[in-house]
């Protein structure tokens, strides 16, 4: 496996002042081309490219900057933030037995979910509008493969 390095994303606030951070790392690996990187994790900010999906960068001072989408892999992006931050661990486990990978942001009590493509998306869409109608969370889907 190659090393793995940091890409940047610069990202956007809107007029609330969110996302919270103005540039979001990911890690990711090389691909195959020259500035390709293939992504590592999954986005809890960042819109334009998901777990799985090769990125063409460029570099500045030695970081590594998105530029843009190459190939998506066929991963949706969902991202959960929770208002009853003990619902946590319940749901995490669940998205996991059902075939998506999690990762959880605790500072900012959100979940960032990569659905892959062999995961049934409305499946996971219709838990999470049940759990938001019971109160517990608000998400959102930035990324919709399938």
């Amino acid at each position: 496996m190659s090393r793995l390095e940091k890409v940047h994303f610069r990202l956007i606030q809107d007029e609330d002042g969110y996302p919270p951070i103005a540039v979001e790392s990911l890690w990711a690996q090389p691909g195959t081309g020259a500035g390709e990187y293939i992504l590592d994790n999954v986005p809890f900010f960042a819109r334009d490219a998901t777990l799985g999906d090769t990125v063409l960068v460029r570099e500045d001072e030695g970081d590594l900057w998105f530029e843009r989408l190459l190939c998506g892999s066929g991963n949706s992006l969902v991202r959960i933030v929770f208002f009853e931050r003990s619902c946590v661990d319940r749901l995490s486990a669940h998205l996991t037995m059902i075939g998506c990978f999690t990762e959880y942001l605790e500072g900012h009590g959100l979940l960032a979910v990569s659905v892959p493509n062999t995961v049934d998306i409305s499946l996971v869409q219709s838990y999470l509008q049940a759990e938001a109608n019971d109160g517990n969370i608000d998400y959102e889907e930035p990324i919709l493969r399938q």
